[in-house]
């Protein structure tokens, strides 16, 4: 089942990703789409043992032939989108957005794609349609057993116990003097709809707390559980966005890569991102800016915590350059991803399953 293209194993820094390299003369998108095809069994055994699958070496260079090759391997894609970057749909598909609209300066941590909410994809789906023409612009990928298994069991516990409160503020159609830059997304964009009434019935459906707040911004608060079961192995997994909402994330962020890559403009970053933030959360305080996390009692979650998971991320994340036409698929219930910064030329497109209930969630509705 093989025929036409090379399976293996990445080298180097990690055996996550499965590598499938395309031969000569199988090299284009309508190969692939049939092959993919023809061999959908095969790729889910394969992510199920890996958690990601690379497809290297094929011509795809358009997000609608993406589309149609994704369909052969999962015919009922989504396009609801709920999270808190800004991203574009695609010209000539329904299905296929901008990995991010951010700047390229802005660091996006490791996170598995909306586990904030009761149902997040269970699949993701990455694809370079154009690779950074500079240094970084990975999309980093993590395993997030892994990070359950290497965390300090007192944290862990801590955090099992506890749960998360993940805090989403959203802009209205009036924005205050003093407001958080990050509050990125208006509520009309995330669901597409100006009606206060759909957006409501939504979150009630969705169990979150909501509130509208001055100048018709949108609060919505999600609690839930830190850890949740793979819906297949059984195996423990870090399920949170606490290391992306908290507060210091920012600056956190670029103190790392700072270490990393030994640039100073990243450590001066760190320090300034720093002060913005604690300016912003002394006088906004924490359930006002764009977004935050705590434990699900409301307590705050010790900085310390949280840098201590941030190393242990740091320490199985695995920096994969991108090349043209390059796919990748994630266990978005398994293996995490993030987005380094860069300057210059850089186009990733995103698309991902339909929504799958928590585990967690299937004993409470």
């Amino acid at each position: 089942i093989m025929a036409g293209v090379d399976v293996c194993v990445s080298g180097g820094e990690s055996d996550l990703l499965l590598v499938i390299r395309a031969t000569q003369g199988n090299d284009s998108a309508p190969f692939l789409k049939a092959w993919v095809k023809e061999n959908k069994t095969w790729i889910d055994e394969k992510l199920l043992q890996k958690g990601a699958i690379l497809f290297r070496g094929f011509h795809v260079t358009e997000g609608s032939e993406l589309e149609d090759i994704l369909k052969q391997y999962e015919p009922e894609l989504s396009d609801e989108y709920r999270g808190v970057a800004p991203r574009k749909l695609l010209p000539g598909s329904k299905y296929v957005f901008s990995a991010s609209e951010l700047p390229p300066y802005f660091p996006i941590p490791q996170h598995l794609e909306m586990s904030f909410l009761p149902s997040p994809p269970r699949k993701i789906f990455f694809c370079c349609l154009d690779p950074p023409t500079s240094p970084g612009g990975e999309t980093c990928l993590c395993d997030f057993k892994k990070v359950h298994d290497q965390m300090d069991p007192k944290i862990r516990k801590e955090f099992e116990d506890k749960g998360v409160m993940h805090v989403r503020n959203y802009k209205g159609t009036k924005t205050g003097l003093l407001s958080d830059p990050t509050m990125l997304k208006g509520w009309q964009d995330v669901f597409g709809t100006t009606s206060r009434e759909v957006v409501e019935e939504e979150l009630r459906k969705s169990g979150a707390e909501f509130q509208w707040r001055d100048g018709d911004s949108l609060r919505i608060v999600d609690r839930g559980s830190a850890i949740e079961e793979h819906p297949v192995t059984g195996e423990k997994v870090w399920f949170n966005h606490s290391q992306v909402f908290h507060w210091s994330m920012i600056p956190s962020e670029y103190y790392r890569i700072y270490r990393r890559l030994g640039k100073l403009k990243y450590l001066v970053l760190s320090w300034v991102m720093w002060l913005l933030k604690v300016i912003l959360f002394t006088f906004l305080g924490p359930m006002r800016v764009g977004f935050h996390a705590c434990f699900g009692d409301g307590s705050e979650i010790p900085e310390s915590y949280l840098e201590h998971i941030r190393d242990v991320m740091w320490k199985n994340m695995v920096f994969n350059r991108w090349e043209l036409g390059d796919i990748v698929l994630l266990d978005n219930y398994w293996i995490s991803h993030g987005r380094q910064p860069y300057s210059g030329n850089r186009k990733v497109v995103v698309s991902w399953s339909k929504p799958y209930l928590k585990p967690s969630r299937r004993d409470t509705t």
